[in-house]
């Protein structure tokens, strides 16, 4: 990685001896007001922000960039004492573009993660549409939101993008740790998209192998005995701006091991999301099915557990006074395991291959209820957006104050 990043700063810095310089970016923050404590309540705030950048050194060399940072809870310490944070650089890359044939050839080096399966970044950029992703994936910690499948490590792609046709298609080469064993793994991915009055498809199956260098306590130069499959898909059957059907799909890690160990992959792990979206003259419906895996949870706004339905209902034509506004509502059901003892770790998540014992979904499980009204409207040269989350199931005498949650936040194009 230390390699692929001298490479990208060696670039940077002879860039700036050529010619014109342009910039484009996204930046965002983001505000959550709730309580600390369930039966009293105890004021509590936490933020998450991102910048996302590109700049244009020449016509033909573009370097990008996203940071993100979220904190705990400034109100816990005082705003004017030092507050834990987590920062993270999510994408450091350079693209060369070069016409080939009436082609366009991108040749890429990336570090961190890099055009994910789950976000349509990688349809944007090729064909420049206007994000299609769910409204249950936004995130605040950047412009990718939830991913299916992430393009993370260090490593390079070459894209084709047809003249001929609107296909782009190409293969990324990249280094990372994403196994068991914490090992260095080389990875092969092949992608496939395409943009058509009808539809919008992003494709990529790939391998991994974690490149060992021990067999038990003797020591070897290289040894593979397991593969790592991934693979993500994103489709829009339809269009933005009618009726259609939103799907997402994939998984990170399926083991492919040598001899006669089972190749399987836990239903825990694999990222699902079916969204049915009905478009009418004056509002939008949307209903969602997800089950993703518990990491993904962490990266949603309202969405707190790993399976359910979300069903939102909105308008984009809402005018007062000459301002155009965004309003609308998200009704989103989930289940989990109950809980039977607080003080033990449990792992109460359900998956869609749960559903197949429907009985046991309605009598033994929790079920949680959240409404979640939302709007959003312009502001100077960006956009605000407020969120009030409001968990039904949650507004009982003891656990109250923390089935409230108020989210405002602020995006901009720069």
């Amino acid at each position: 990685m230390r390699k692929v990043f001298s490479i990208i700063f060696l670039l940077l810095c002879s860039a700036f001896l050529w010619a014109e310089i342009s910039f484009s970016g996204y930046a965002g923050i983001k505000g959550d007001f709730s309580s600390s404590k369930e039966d009293t309540f105890e004021p509590a705030l936490c933020f998450q922000t991102y910048f996302a950048g590109q700049l244009n050194i020449t016509k033909r060399l573009l370097l990008r960039t996203e940071f993100s940072m979220q904190t705990a809870d400034i109100v816990d310490k005082g705003p004017f004492v030092s507050t834990d944070a987590k920062f993270c650089i999510d994408e450091l890359s350079v693209t060369y573009v070069k016409p080939f044939l009436g082609h366009v050839q991108y040749f890429n080096l990336f570090l961190g993660t890099y055009e994910p399966i789950g976000s349509d970044v990688f349809l944007q950029r090729q064909f420049g549409v206007q994000s299609f992703t769910s409204l249950i994936t936004e995130s605040w910690l950047g412009l990718k939101g939830s991913t299916a499948y992430p393009f993370y490590g260090a490593g390079g792609s070459y894209i084709l993008h047809l003249g001929t046709a609107p296909i782009a298609t190409g293969a990324f080469l990249y280094v990372n740790r994403e196994n068991s064993e914490d090992e260095r793994q080389l990875n092969l991915d092949w992608r496939f998209g395409t943009v058509l009055p009808w539809l919008s498809l992003d494709f990529a199956i790939g391998l991994g192998a974690p490149m060992g260098t021990k067999r038990g306590d003797e020591k070897v130069i290289l040894l593979i005995d397991t593969l790592y499959l991934h693979t993500g898909l994103t489709m829009l059957l339809g269009n933005k701006y009618s009726t259609s059907l939103f799907f997402q799909g994939g998984f990170a890690n399926m083991p492919l091991h040598s001899g006669e160990n089972a190749n399987k992959i836990e239903s825990r792990d694999i990222y699902l999301l079916v969204e049915p979206r009905f478009v009418s003259r004056k509002f939008q419906t949307h209903i969602t099915f997800f089950s993703v895996p518990e990491n993904t949870v962490e990266k949603l706004i309202f969405v707190e557990n790993t399976m359910g339905l979300n069903l939102s209902v909105f308008t984009n034509d809402l005018y007062i006074k000459n301002t155009n506004i965004q309003f609308g509502f998200h009704v989103t059901w989930t289940v989990t395991d109950k809980v039977t003892d607080k003080s033990i770790a449990q792992d109460i998540n359900k998956n869609f291959l749960d559903l197949k014992d429907p009985l046991y979904i309605i009598k033994d499980c929790d079920h949680h209820v959240k409404i979640s009204p939302f709007v959003s409207f312009p502001l100077l040269s960006g956009t605000m957006h407020a969120m009030l989350q409001a968990r039904v199931t949650d507004m009982k005498s003891e656990t109250w104050a923390k089935a409230f949650k108020l989210s405002v936040g602020y995006k901009v194009r720069l």
